[in-house]
This record gives C-alpha cells, structure tokens and sequence, in this order.
C-alpha cells in the first residue's frame, strides 16, 4: 500500500489511531455521508460485512473518506464504523476523490497493494456475496 499516498494517521471512534495499510490483506475506501439515504442504508450491511470477515484474523482493512459538511456530523457518524477514517477536513479526502474519480456516493473502493484500483465499487458485492465478495476481492487483488 502506497502509504506516502495514504499515510498512517486516521482517526476512529476512540480518536487518533495509526494503521499500517500494508499489514492488511485487502484495503477498502469507503466513500460516504451521513446526509445520504443510500449511505444510511447500506452501512449497516457493511459493518456487518466488516465484523464476519475480521471475527477470527483482521485481514480487511476499510477507511472512511468522509463526504460530511460538519465535523459534528463527522463524529456522530464515525460512532456507527468500527473502523477508521480520514479526519474531517483532511486534505487527503479531496486528494482521494480526484484520484480515483469518485462521481457518487455510497462507493467502495477496493485498492490493490500499490494504491491502484482492484475494484472500482465492490458495494453490489457485499449486498449480492455477503462475506463471499471478500474472498473475491483478495483474489482481485492479488492478481497481476
């Protein structure tokens, strides 16, 4: 994981936390907002998806990028993810919407170990696959 792109320092419900991307299988942006249906609907599929794959080895790693217009808004719904985020404001948000070309929200973005794409949106894989779509997405990653 390119973590000159990423860096290490995220933030969770507990507060600051650093995370070595590298030491995780499979890496997954997850591009979302409280203020959208879509998202409030299918973040519960994903914390539950999250919770199956990591119950034995944390071997999925997912990082929010946080559509918010508050950071009160940030932090209340931070408390629902039982994983980390980019801090509000963060200028590595705008880095990673431009950079992989995020047109629309809820989006999960599967990267390969370079930073580079896997899967552009794996979100009908979790609701389709459940626990399946991650075994899909670390072969999709692990392949040339």
């Amino acid at each position: 994981m390119d973590n000159n792109f990423f860096g290490d320092t995220f933030i969770n419900k507990n507060g600051p936390c650093k995370i070595k991307l590298s030491d995780m299988k499979v890496v997954v942006l997850y591009f979302c907002a409280s203020w959208c249906p879509p998202c409030v609907n299918f973040t519960p599929t994903l914390v539950e998806f999250y919770n199956d794959v990591n119950l034995e080895t944390k071997q999925l790693e997912i990082i929010w990028v946080s559509y918010e217009e508050s950071e009160g808004q940030f932090k209340k719904y931070l408390e629902e993810m039982p994983w980390p985020a980019i801090p509000y404001n963060d200028k590595r948000i705008q880095q990673l919407i431009d950079k992989y070309e995020i047109k629309g929200i809820p989006t999960v973005t599967v990267l390969r170990k370079n930073g580079d794409i896997a899967k552009k949106n794996g979100k009908q894989d979790v609701i389709k696959e459940g626990e399946g779509a991650y075994n899909l997405w670390e072969q999709i990653v692990n392949s040339e």
